[in-house]
């Protein structure tokens, strides 16, 4: 069973999903950086990239998925900028 099928798709739901998208799209942000961040030998980065994967970029499909079985329209400004909270 999906997890957007165990749990009705409220406005309280809605706006708690959108708000844990935001906090882990801030960690994705300042991941980023330190992945990119040059300065940084690349052997130390690399042991961060599977970390950030399975942490970071496949918790927010996560969310995104969610969202869209819900119903919720969900546009490319939001799911790189933030979603907007009602």
């Amino acid at each position: 069973m999906k997890i957007s099928q165990m749990v009705q798709p409220t406005t309280e739901n809605i706006a708690e999903a959108k708000k844990a998208y935001n906090r882990v799209l801030k960690r994705y942000k300042e991941a980023s950086q330190y992945l990119d961040n040059q300065e940084i030998p690349q052997s130390e980065r690399e042991k961060h990239i599977i970390p950030f994967r399975v942490e970071i970029v496949d918790v927010l499909e996560a969310y995104i998925t969610v969202l869209k079985d819900w119903g919720v329209q969900i546009n490319d400004d939001e799911i790189m900028g933030g979603m907007k909270i009602e």
